[in-house]
């Protein structure tokens, strides 16, 4: 959080993107029962689903954006 306001002078924004369990190839079905069965997750996500994510991020549309946690689900 502070990288955001030490470079925000500089247009440099920082932000962080927490991807859910994606599945990469290590996921199992046992993986996945858990996720179904969690509070905390609700979704095996796809490494384009995190990668949409990030380049929005990143991206011009989102330049207001810094200081921030991408908590995906």
């Amino acid at each position: 959080m502070s990288a955001s306001a030490e470079l925000a002078a500089y247009g440099v924004t920082a932000n962080i993107v927490y991807p859910p369990v994606t599945d990469t190839g290590w996921v199992t079905d046992e993986v996945r029962a858990a996720v179904a069965a969690s509070n905390d997750h609700t979704h095996v996500a796809t490494p384009e689903e995190v990668a949409e994510v990030i380049a929005w991020v990143v991206s011009e549309e989102a330049k207001l954006l810094t200081g921030s946690v991408v908590r995906l689900r």
